[in-house]
């Protein structure tokens, strides 16, 4: 091999190429170093040295494993092997599931609660979600008109394709809409007239939207500008608007659009009255007239209102200022309750029943502001509405308006429903049972299904389990034109799983429902039935029940592939199952459950497969049922052939740890062979997750560990093959990952494993491999920002090194082909301009030399011969090692004059503070001769001169090795320590 000597001892002369025959002073190793032999003995540990597989370093890679990171545990475990004398067990003939063995890779990382997953399908009216009204009387439980409107806007229009968008309401549909100047001026010019009966032509919705986003426009700039008259002439607008239902199917969603218009308008004056009573530290005498006068402001609002001659407008707007009433207390008539009540039995006199519910739904809302407590108007406006309702049955009107407008009398009678919700709702809030059968009686008088409907949403569920037989007889025998029986099935089902239906009822509710239930022709209106009750029997009975309850689910989908309809019911269905059973072995069990996922196709059995393994991944207990094994794995492909190269990274992820949360789940005990079938299935299955390739090689690792315990570190010919087979796995699989740093890890980890198992030939090649992949490490990662690698670089070579001291060496190549293979690559890495990693890991190397040089190394693998046994006693080899030590020694000053000169403060830091590590390696490794003695003089003169006076730490580096030095006993030491003192 090819040597550079310097021409002088000083680090600053530049190599020069050295005869073969020259004979020059050399520097020695001292073979005569006290290192305290270690054969370490086996003791418990909380963590399991394999489990390294989690931890990052700051590159963000993963750091190798604590047996690659120090040498001198390579050994723990066999050695705690071999401390027993007992008989030795061969562990592929053993087939028992004694799971003694703490495996502590299974310990994956606890997952909360999916709050998708556990919420409750709502049919029909009935809302769950719930909020905080801004009125003290209501609770959490009391739903706000703010959550009603989206649901509405979004339900009720004329154009499907087309969402409503209205840019002043603070909903999940708001935006800007750019009104044309012909139709803004259009509106205006009806502002401006004096006649309040001027007709407007049908329009379409967009028009109606354009022209409600005029009026509030108008309506705030009128008011800034203090144009009261003007305000309220806007209101009657507005009013007007909803007197028209040509548009019926949009109805609903106008009316929520123009009362925010009449809500702004009753704010609006209510807060100038209010304003107006705010008084300053004045007289008392002043603080009286400001109340008069703001009481006086007050009446003429209601006398302007009051003058208004159409009933329609007159009554909303009147409506909108009602909670002005509390300003004129004490006037006649002006009693909140008295006012209310005028007010619905002026409502009589509207004559289109679906406009004269809306203004009740209206008044409801805006009596809460005046007094919430007051609700037995309430009861008197849902008996108009059932009076209304009779009368038009009996009469020509609704079939006369079912076929002007072209719709069905579900479809019809579905208008009803928001108006009906809000009214039920703010009776049912805080009510008692006698309210509930006060309203059950109007019901029994009507025979509607759709005040059914709400009566079941509204009222405490509690209410209804208590009287669930008698609901469950009232929708077996409701009409099914007002309202879907199978929603009202659905909306009882809702009330049955948040409630707590008397025991003894449990099972004959669900058969009283299933025996209509299942009669259904329509599989979508099964199935949403279904999709509800499955909850219920989940809640309420046992799993014999749910296994049946599925039965019947299968026989009503499989016929005619109706299951390829309703996948995203079905997807509920399952994942309900999931949320409320929590045992995977428990599920399986279930004979009717598997058949359940295998009817998934497309993106649904994407979310059912994950859905399944998340279930398995969370589960307490070890497994190792082949009917769970082949689950996972089936589901488990299912998933990995969904992504692809364009799914998102964070989702690869994702399902990547998913996978190897259930591997985790996966344990055959002491069936060793069975486990590394096992992790072979695994490896076809998720070849490309790089994350689970990781974790079954760090598990076949796991199971060389645990062969060798189980042998008491005396394997038999039938481990020993076992071993190889297992090693043999490692060898093919790491190749195939495609991240460079879990694959080197992986290769230290896999050679250590290898060594401990006495398997050399297969730890040399595992070795080798690893050296030919270390110049594929990148220098600089580019992931959101650019990053060395060079600290993790060097940290994982030092390992390698550390290995290396107990690596034997190769009885053809020799004992230096691994290392000298390492030295050469190392040269040969494209390190940075300024780095001194090189010289760092070339140090590395001289103090494996020293080791080899011992008669003794410092630590042993137990049953493995290295290379203080092989090799110390033979010439050539301790020729070959000093000659190699003369070389690094060489390279590190080749290096050092190369950076020595370079002008940035951090480079000169570091290349001080390698001096200084050389001039401690040489004093604790090598032999103190007049050639060492020269190159520790000039490599300190070296650091002194070029570390920078600000680095205090380095600079107290240096002193100490001063000090050191002072401390050797011998006359050349002495006199280099004088020497150096000296300066």
């Amino acid at each position: 091999m090819a040597e550079r000597q310097s021409a002088s001892p000083t680090p600053s002369s530049p190599p020069q190429q050295q005869a073969p025959q020259q004979q020059a002073p050399q520097y020695l190793l001292n073979s005569k170093k006290n290192f305290k032999v270690k054969v370490l003995n086996g003791r418990e540990v909380e963590r399991h040295p394999l489990n390294s597989i989690t931890k990052t370093d700051d590159t963000g890679k993963p750091k190798q494993s604590a047996l690659s990171s120090n040498a001198s545990s390579l050994q723990s475990a066999a050695a705690a092997a071999s401390s027993s004398t007992t008989t030795d067990i061969d562990p592929l003939n053993n087939n028992s599931n004694d799971n003694t063995t703490i495996d502590p890779l299974n310990n994956p990382l606890e997952r909360k609660n999916d709050p998708l997953s556990e919420t409750i399908a709502t049919m029909g009216g009935l809302k769950l979600i719930k909020e905080n009204h801004l009125t003290n009387y209501v609770d959490e439980n009391f739903m706000p008109w703010d959550t009603l409107k989206p649901s509405i806007l979004q339900q009720y229009t004329s154009d499907d394709s087309n969402p409503i968008q209205v840019s002043f309401m603070s909903t999940g549909t708001s935006g800007k809409i750019k009104i044309p100047i012909n139709r803004l001026n259009k509106i205006l010019e009806e502002l401006e007239q004096d006649k309040e009966d001027s007709k407007s032509t049908q329009s379409s919705q967009p028009d109606i939207i354009m022209d409600l986003e005029t009026l509030h426009s108008e309506l705030l700039k009128a008011w800034a500008a203090e144009e009261r008259v003007r305000s309220l002439k806007i209101a009657i607008q507005t009013a007007k608007l909803l007197s028209d239902t040509s548009l019926i199917k949009f109805y609903p969603s106008k009316f929520v659009i123009a009362t925010e218009i009449l809500d702004t308008f009753g704010n609006l004056v209510y807060d100038r009255i209010k304003k107006r009573l705010q008084t300053s530290k004045e007289s008392k005498n002043h603080e009286i007239l400001l109340k008069e006068q703001a009481k006086e402001t007050c009446r003429n609002w209601f006398y302007k209102i009051a003058s208004i001659r159409e009933l329609l407008p007159r009554l909303f707007v009147e409506i909108s200022i009602l909670k002005c009433y509390e300003f004129i207390q004490g006037d006649v008539n002006t009693e909140p309750k008295q006012v209310i009540n005028r007010i619905s039995e002026m409502i009589r006199g509207i004559g289109n029943p679906l406009v004269a519910n809306y203004i009740r739904a209206y008044l409801t809302r805006r009596s809460f502001d005046l007094c919430p407590e007051y609700k037995k108007f309430i009861i008197q406006l849902l008996k108009d509405f059932v009076f209304t309702q009779k009368s038009y049955e009996k009469s020509k009107y609704l079939e006369n308006t079912l076929a002007m407008y072209r719709i069905t009398l579900t479809d019809y009678m579905g208008l009803y429903s928001p108006s009906l919700e809000w009214l039920l709702q703010c009776l049912a809030h805080k009510a008692t049972p006698e309210t509930l059968e006060e309203v059950l009686e109007l019901f029994r008088e009507s025979k509607n299904s759709l005040l059914l409907n709400h009566i079941i949403s509204s009222f405490p569920p509690e209410y209804i389990c208590s009287n669930s037989t008698m609901f469950s007889n009232f929708i077996k025998d409701a009409d099914t034109l007002s309202y879907p029986k199978y929603q009202l099935y659905s909306t009882f089902g809702v009330n049955l799983v948040l409630g707590h239906p008397p025991k003894n009822q449990i099972l004959s509710i669900l058969n009283d429902v299933w025996k209509v239930v299942t009669n259904f022709e329509n599989i979508k209106d099964y199935i949403s039935v279904a999709e509800v009750f499955i909850e219920y029997v989940l809640t309420h009975c046992s799993e014999k029940e749910t296994d049946v309850f599925l039965k019947d689910i299968l026989r009503h989908i499989i016929p005619e592939k109706g299951y390829e309809t309703i996948q995203s019911h079905l997807q509920s269905i399952v994942l309900k199952i999931f949320t409320h059973i929590s045992d995977f072995g428990k599920l399986v069990s279930l004979t009717n459950f598997l058949p359940l996922l295998d009817l998934f196709n497309g993106e649904s059995q994407k979310q059912i497969s994950r859905s399944t393994l998340e279930a398995l991944s969370t589960s307490k207990v070890m497994t190792s049922d082949p009917i769970l094994i082949n689950t996972f794995l089936t589901y488990g492909k299912a998933l990995h052939d969904s992504l692809n190269s364009l799914s998102f990274q964070d989702e690869v992820r994702q399902v990547t740890q998913l996978v190897v949360n259930c591997i985790n789940k996966i344990d055959f005990g002491r069936d060793v062979e069975k486990q590394l079938n096992f992790y072979v299935e695994c490896r076809q299955t998720f070849i490309n997750f790089d994350g689970v390739k990781n974790r079954l090689v760090y598990g076949v690792c796991e199971i060389c560990e645990k062969t060798l315990t189980l042998v008491k570190g005396k394997h038999t010919p039938k481990t020993t093959s076992f071993i190889r087979a297992c090693v043999a796995y490692c060898f093919i699989t790491i190749p195939s990952i495609d991240d460079i740093f879990l694959k080197m890890n992986l290769y230290l980890v896999s050679s250590s494993v290898a060594l401990q198992n006495q398997a050399l030939s297969q730890a040399d090649a595992l070795l080798k491999a690893a050296i030919t992949f270390i110049q594929e490490i990148p220098p600089i990662l580019e992931f959101k920002q650019v990053k060395s690698t060079e600290d993790w670089t060097i940290s994982y070579i030092s390992d390698f090194i550390s290995l290396l001291v107990v690596t034997p060496g190769h009885p053809e190549s020799g004992p230096f082909y691994l290392v000298k293979a390492l030295y050469k690559v190392i040269k040969e890495y494209q390190w940075e301009s300024s780095s001194t990693a090189k010289s760092k890991l070339f140090i590395q190397l001289l103090l494996l030399c020293s080791s080899w040089a011992q008669t003794s190394l410092p630590y042993h693998i137990e049953k493995v011969e290295s290379n203080d046994q092989l090799f110390t006693e033979d010439p050539e080899f301790n020729t070959e090692l000093t000659e190699f030590y003369n070389s690094l020694i060489k390279e590190i000053l080749y290096d050092l004059n190369l950076l020595k000169d370079e002008p940035d403060n951090l480079t000169q830091k570091k290349v001080g503070i390698i001096c200084i590590d050389l001039i401690n390696a040489l004093l604790n490794v090598g032999e103190l001769n007049s050639k060492t003695a020269s190159l520790i003089f000039n490599l300190y003169n070296m650091a002194k001169k070029i570390i920078p006076s600000t680095c205090f730490n380095e600079i107290t580096y240096l002193k100490n090795t001063l000090a050191f030095i002072g401390t050797i006993e011998s006359k050349m030491g002495q006199d280099i320590f004088n020497k150096l003192s000296q300066q």
